[in-house]
């Protein structure tokens, strides 16, 4: 927060400066140098949860790749909670493997040892009744018997089939409603796993973009809210120079051109390419539109450094136009 109003503090100071010198600057050759100053645009690397931070492995000033690790979050509720979705995840596909397999080998072995019986009853009923009633049509045995000679046979027969239907019956998987649910509760457990494991992810933060460790607002040992930043990263592409122009040179500048600065201890100008010009002018107030204070009204103008150019921010630099 501090280098925040720094900065702010320093654009401020620079800007009144430039009000001063682009009054009287026209061109580059006129040996007039625009005020400006070197600036960087953080990464701010944020908390995605609530929590402690457990650990960390940066310190302020330190270099990190993209990748890197940078902290971690305490992760005990999150990890049962993994371990739980990853158990139900499992019963839910064991219970619609289950229905597509039909009956194990063990269950199909009693129902066939059952087949076994029924089929060896029916032989003697048939052995019975091939036996005995014939006695019968010849009224040497009573008819009764032949009607429980009858029935037995009947009954045999039934056993057998009741038997083989079991068997073909447990060979089948579920029937399709009850697919169409299990596939539905399978699929429900492995999204919450994948809901549970991106929330145990997340609770490890690592870098998202190279660059220098410029700003550390929390540490390990400290609680943080969601949202909260906790260091701030300035990538190498994310510096460039700002400077302000007045409202008669803003015409002369366009995006693209190459503009000359110098900084403070550096021997050799360096150039730089505009990338944004502002549309709006800026002002110290109070200001008055009358003719005389349209002279002090300048225009924020941005230019990006050229590769392995590496300025530290808040640099005072002179700028010229070419």
């Amino acid at each position: 927060m501090k280098k925040n109003m720094s900065s702010a503090l320093l654009r401020n100071c620079l800007l009144a400066v430039a009000l001063i010198g682009t009054w009287g600057c026209k061109t580059a050759e006129d040996g007039n140098a625009i005020i400006g100053y070197v600036e960087g645009e953080y990464i701010y690397i944020s908390s995605p949860q609530t929590g402690l931070i457990t650990s960390t492995t940066f310190e302020l000033g330190d270099i990190v790749s993209r990748g890197d690790t940078l902290f971690a979050l305490e992760n005990e509720l999150e990890t049962l909670m993994y371990e739980e979705a990853r158990g139900r995840t499992a019963q839910a596909r064991a219970q619609a493997e289950n229905l597509y397999t039909g009956a194990r080998p063990e269950e199909l072995a009693a129902l066939d040892a059952k087949l076994q019986e029924a089929k060896a009853q029916l032989t003697l009923a048939q052995a019975e009744y091939d036996r005995k009633y014939p006695l019968v049509e010849k009224e040497i045995l009573a008819a009764a018997e032949g009607d429980a000679l009858i029935a037995a046979l009947t009954r045999a027969k039934a056993s057998v089939r009741s038997a083989e239907e079991a068997i073909t019956v447990a060979k089948l998987g579920g029937r399709d409603a009850a697919k169409t649910a299990a596939e539905a509760t399978e699929a429900s457990a492995i999204a919450a796993l994948r809901q549970t494991e991106w929330k145990l992810n997340r609770r490890i933060v690592r870098a998202t973009v190279p660059g220098a460790v410029e700003m550390v607002f929390h540490r390990q040992g400290e609680f943080v809210s969601t949202g909260a930043p906790v260091l701030a990263i300035l990538p190498p592409d994310n510096i460039k120079v700002r400077f302000f122009v007045s409202q008669e040179l803003v015409s002369t500048i366009q995006l693209g051109q190459t503009v000359q600065f110098k900084p403070d201890g550096i021997g050799e100008a360096v150039s730089a390419t505009v990338s944004f010009i502002a549309k709006e002018a800026e002002f110290t107030p109070p200001v008055i539109y009358s003719k005389d204070a349209r002279q002090k009204l300048v225009f924020m103008v941005e230019a990006h450094l050229p590769q392995g150019v590496s300025l530290r921010p808040g640099l005072p630099v002179d700028v010229t136009l070419k």
